[in-house]
């Protein structure tokens, strides 16, 4: 696994019908419009917000990178050349940026501040340093103690149960194991660096640290399903996006529904009008009861797609040209619903 893998399998996906700054806001988790609906329209959910704190220098290194070793090429558009298809390789991602969006991060900060807590008021220890500096999750971890009714010795032992039977039965590879346990700190034991984790392994940094997010997801998913693992569910609450709705786009959901049209919800909320139908393109991929037949009919559809088949593309520019009489609005709506059966 690398990230000039990842990026050349999003890029495929896009089948060079978007710009690498697309990508670019596909992996920092943008919640515009047009970005929401690249990831539904070229099935990359699961690298949503999967880098958050992806830098901009960074993102342009890998292209350049990219670039020089002839894997893609950028006329406006990135396109995949054959040697980056046959250097994307066949390796399976396991990802599920979509669901987390980073909060996997928060999981992990927690983790490893609870076991290093134990494992020093175990040991006698009650002043240390804590290895995580963010009052979250020093606060989170706080309240969690408070909350628990058994001492220190039993949930030392629970939480060392659970940890073993996720690490054990959930789907994660013998480096991946490797990686979370490394991450670890206890009682006079020292995490170790991304940079030693790196020499031990062989890999590079940025390759382990991709590892460990993939990690994180399966484990994260594996605990949801189950409820023999109380206090692994409890350091997880709050890390699995809830909502998919940003909160403006919940706001115009609410007036939608009280019966107000797009223009009277623009004029209310005093947003444009772009503004709004973002809105509504954001509803349309994560409403599964979405109203598509108020603003679109069932021939729209159809022809729309007959054209995307035939061009082999969902570049609403081109599919303007083929269908002038919709707007791009209507447009984006029809390929986010996905093609109707008959």
């Amino acid at each position: 696994m690398s990230f000039d893998s990842i990026l050349l399998t999003i890029f495929q996906r896009l089948h060079g019908e978007r710009s690498a700054q697309g990508v670019y806001h596909i992996l920092r988790g943008k919640r515009s419009g047009q970005t929401l609906q690249d990831v539904e329209y070229y099935q990359v959910k699961s690298y949503y917000a999967l880098l958050p704190q992806l830098t901009a220098s960074d993102y342009q290194q890998a292209l350049e990178r990219m670039q020089a070793e002839g894997l893609i090429y950028i006329h406006e558009l990135v396109y995949v050349t054959a040697k980056g298809q046959m250097a994307t390789g066949s390796e399976m991602w396991r990802f599920n940026g979509w669901n987390y969006r980073g909060r996997e991060r928060e999981f992990a900060r927690r983790l490893a501040l609870l076991i290093q807590t134990l494992s020093n008021l175990r040991s006698g220890e009650t002043m240390f340093m804590p290895i995580q500096k963010e009052l979250p999750t020093q606060q989170f971890i706080k309240e969690f103690l408070r909350n628990q009714s058994s001492c220190m010795t039993h949930l030392s032992t629970s939480l060392r149960i659970e940890l073993e039977y996720v690490l054990t039965h959930s789907s994660l590879t013998e480096l991946q194991r490797t990686i979370v346990s490394g991450r670890l700190t206890g009682f006079r034991l020292t995490a170790s660096t991304w940079e030693q984790m790196a020499d031990n392994v062989n890999l590079p940094v940025q390759t382990i640290q991709l590892y460990y997010i993939e990690a994180l997801h399966i484990l994260l998913d594996f605990i949801q399903q189950r409820p023999n693992c109380p206090l692994l569910t409890e350091l997880a609450a709050g890390c699995r996006v809830d909502t998919y709705l940003t909160q403006s786009a919940e706001r115009t959901r609410k007036l939608f529904e009280r019966g107000y049209s797009v223009e009277q919800i623009a004029s209310l909320r005093n947003l444009k009008l772009s503004t709004i139908e973002d809105h509504f393109i954001e509803m349309a991929a994560n409403m599964d009861s979405f109203p598509y037949e108020d603003f679109v009919k069932e021939e729209q559809i159809d022809a729309v797609w007959r054209h995307v088949e035939q061009l082999q593309t969902k570049r609403l520019r081109l599919l303007k040209q083929q269908c002038p009489e919709l707007s791009y609005f209507q447009l984006r709506l029809i390929i986010m619903i996905g093609k109707r059966e008959s």
